[in-house]
């Protein structure tokens, strides 16, 4: 670790969430509504080498299994106390450890929720920054959830989607995030649920990787699109050649 630099404020915002930040920063009435994007955006963390997600060529998506401890790399800030570097950008994360760090993403309220208890420093160094004490981090992950993904259950109908109803955004960041040889196939059908009267979308996906972590590649997939009053939901299935209902994706 080293001493933390006075922040700098001189750069512009890389992404909509940097947007965000820096509407915030500039008026306090919009900090409730950047706590809320952050909460459900991909934050960036380098994670130590010794640690899950830091061993070298072990990319791709992961899910922390129980027992397993997620230990990131920080700094030291002014006032001695040790932080976690968070960054909304993961080009930010390697200006301050090195172009060869690796690099985690995890959803914003997932990884505050691991770091509740932490010092937390957001774009340390670089840009503008936010220092997370934390009762800030439990009051912030006291948002509720900005409705995206609605996993439900009981009998569902599945129908062809027409091809002037396709959702083009959703398969489009469907087919982006799911390839083979991860994934067998995966088709998208319009679903109904009659017994509690909703509608929506339903994702059939065909692998062989455990069943949470395509569910978390999904809802992370989908962060950020609004369904309205609709629903989507994911299964999760064995490749048994048998073909899907609705759209073939991949």
């Amino acid at each position: 670790m080293t001493d933390a630099q006075p922040l700098v404020f001189t750069d512009n915002p890389l992404n909509p969430l940097e947007e965000a930040l820096y509407e915030a920063l500039a008026d306090a009435s919009r900090m409730g509504w950047f706590e809320r994007v952050m909460l459900e955006a991909d934050l960036y963390a380098v994670p130590d080498p010794e640690g899950p997600g830091g061993t070298p060529g072990d990319d791709g998506s992961k899910v922390l299994r129980q027992g397993e401890q997620l230990i990131l790399r920080g700094l030291v800030l002014n006032d001695g106390r040790d932080s976690v570097s968070l960054f909304t950008d993961p080009s930010r994360a390697t200006r301050v450890f090195g172009e060869d760090a690796r690099i985690l993403a995890m959803q914003g309220r997932a990884l505050l929720s691991l770091l509740k208890d932490s010092v937390v420093l957001l774009n340390p160094e670089d840009g503008k920054g936010l220092l997370l004490n934390p009762d800030q981090i439990k009051a912030v992950l006291e948002h509720e959830q900005l409705p995206s993904f609605y996993p439900v259950s009981g009998r569902v109908e599945l129908h062809d989607v027409e091809p002037e109803n396709e959702p083009v955004m959703l398969t489009q960041v469907i087919r982006d995030n799911f390839k083979a040889p991860m994934v067998e196939g995966v088709w998208l059908a319009r679903a109904i649920w009659p017994d509690i009267g909703r509608i929506g979308w339903f994702l059939d996906i065909r692998s062989d990787r455990p069943a949470d972590e395509m569910k978390a590649l999904a809802a992370r997939a989908v962060r950020g699109l609004q369904f309205g009053v609709e629903t989507l939901d994911v299964s999760v299935g064995k490749p048994d050649g048998k073909p899907g209902v609705g759209l073939k994706l991949v």
